[in-house]
């Protein structure tokens, strides 16, 4: 069954969703190998009380670039399915070789994919004594997207009816994008000499662009004598040039870019938290109990980043909705196998476009947060501070679906300006992939948490769940901070 006119039909629905994926420069945070690296100069994006060994100004432009992408099921295993197309190549699900079963089986009822970039132009770090300061000024952008299972159902069935009829529901369908501008203010102290470390950043944000679509209702009920579209949607965009464009009836007809140029149409406030702890710094005769031997090379850490949200341009806003309604298409429907079914797709398409048309709305004022995210984690030191290894547990927490992903970690200090790092992640519980970072001279470096991604005969990562690539490059200043040490007893009073 083709339906090509069906998709048509909803155009203004999917170039709203088309715009959510312009700013896809791919929530950012240093690559969970990094949290491993002792000369990493990037680790505060992870936990702003992960200090670096020096001070350090970034190349302009270079400073640190990552890129990172993410979903909870869906891959391209689950779309292309080879030998079944054309002299055994391979084909789209939608090729008639490909089974419903053997497509639906893979499905799930929520698929989330999330991606995400964070290009640092400018930064720099420096100690003052025992206070570390960090400023940076970062564009970044993400976009999530959740698919519910019944708009795959309905793309690969179309209208086919079983004896009782068919229902589509095709609700909860989102997709979310924003672009802006973070200049970043942070700063961490050590306490309690020097096993407590403590840290914050402070985030002024400019909206860049900003765009959603939300289908609360949609749903499609088949029978033979009696079709019914009912749908609510609803969608927001604040897109720099991008303008909507309206017919007689005021029904949405299309998007143009004629509209005016505004680098800023947002601002908002972002806040990110950490500490470590490292028992064995504690003063003599506090909580000993926490300083056996086994625990010395133990240092503890957690953070909770990108707290905050970014408040849109309301006067900017385009706010788009449907009229809440229900279609009703009665008569005799049946399908005809031989295609004769011109006036059944006239009526169905006559339906759709008016259960879908979009006209302006008022959604009241707009913000959106930053999608925060938990770290937290245990690193073990070795061969005189030469060998780190460790865990990183880390919670996204998405308008979607909250993901999950632990790390296991470790580096090695080849030379004072050569480390490498190796990293085993776990995501959604069904998928292992390797991490490798490398850190070369003063302060170039780069990572990845999925180096080695899972690839079909072509070496496409058709099933791969995570993407990411970070690297930078950094000038070290000043000098090494002296090692914590411990106060002498005679210091401790009684």
């Amino acid at each position: 069954m083709n339906n090509t006119f069906f998709f048509s039909n909803i155009k203004a629905f999917l170039i709203i969703i088309g715009f959510c994926f312009i700013f896809y420069s791919m929530q950012a945070q240093s690559s969970n190998t990094e949290y491993f690296m002792s000369s990493s100069f990037s680790n505060t994006t992870t936990n702003p009380a992960k200090r670096p060994e020096k001070g350090y100004v970034g190349i302009p432009a270079l400073t640190n670039y990552d890129v990172d992408f993410k979903t909870n099921t869906l891959n391209l295993d689950h779309l292309i399915f080879p030998g079944v197309g054309e002299n055994g190549k391979s084909a789209l699900f939608l090729h008639e070789n490909v089974s419903y079963d053997d497509f639906m089986k893979n499905i799930s009822t929520k698929n989330y994919l999330g991606a995400n970039v964070d290009w640092t132009l400018l930064g720099f770090g420096l100690y003052v004594k025992d206070l570390f300061l960090s400023f940076d000024i970062s564009e970044r952008s993400n976009v999530t997207l959740n698919i519910p299972k019944d708009l795959f159902d309905f793309t690969k069935r179309g209208f086919a009816m079983g004896e009782d009829g068919t229902t589509y529901n095709m609700s909860n369908l989102k997709a979310t994008t924003k672009a802006f501008t973070q200049i970043g203010f942070g700063g961490s102290y050590p306490l309690l000499n020097q096993s407590l470390v403590v840290g914050a950043k402070v985030k002024i944000l400019l909206g860049n662009a900003y765009a959603n679509f939300q289908l609360d209702n949609m749903r499609i009920d088949i029978n033979n004598d009696l079709w019914k579209v009912s749908t609510q949607a609803s969608g927001n965009m604040l897109i720099p040039t991008v303008q909507p464009r309206y017919d007689d009836t005021g029904k949405l007809s299309e998007l143009n870019t004629d509209g005016s140029f505004s680098p800023f149409n947002g601002w908002g406030l972002g806040l990110d938290l950490g500490a470590t702890f490292k028992p064995d710094n504690l003063p003599t005769g506090t909580l000993d109990w926490l300083k056996p031997d086994w625990l010395k090379p133990v240092t503890f850490s957690v953070a909770l980043t990108d707290i905050g949200f970014i408040s849109w341009n309301k006067s900017k806003m385009t706010s788009l909705a449907t009229n809440p309604s229900e279609i009703i298409v009665t008569g005799n429907r049946t399908i005809h196998v031989d295609g004769s079914n011109e006036d059944l797709y006239k009526d169905l398409q006559d339906a759709l476009n008016d259960a879908i048309a979009l006209y302006p709305s008022d959604n009241g004022s707009i913000s959106s947060g930053l999608g925060a995210k938990l770290n937290w984690g245990v690193e073990y030191a070795l061969m005189d501070n030469r060998m780190n290894l460790g865990f990183l547990n880390t919670n996204y927490f998405n308008p979607v679906k909250t993901i999950s992903e632990l790390t296991l970690g470790g580096s090695y200090r080849l030379t004072g300006a050569v480390e490498v790092g190796l990293s085993y992640s776990f995501v959604h519980s069904k998928f292992q992939t390797f991490g490798f970072a490398l850190h070369l001279g003063p302060g170039f470096y780069i990572a990845s948490d999925y180096a080695i991604p899972h690839v079909n005969s072509s070496f496409i990562p058709t099933s791969t769940k995570a993407l990411n690539f970070q690297f930078g490059c950094v000038i070290p200043i000043g000098k090494k901070p002296k090692p914590n040490t411990r106060i002498p007893d005679t210091q401790v009073e009684e």
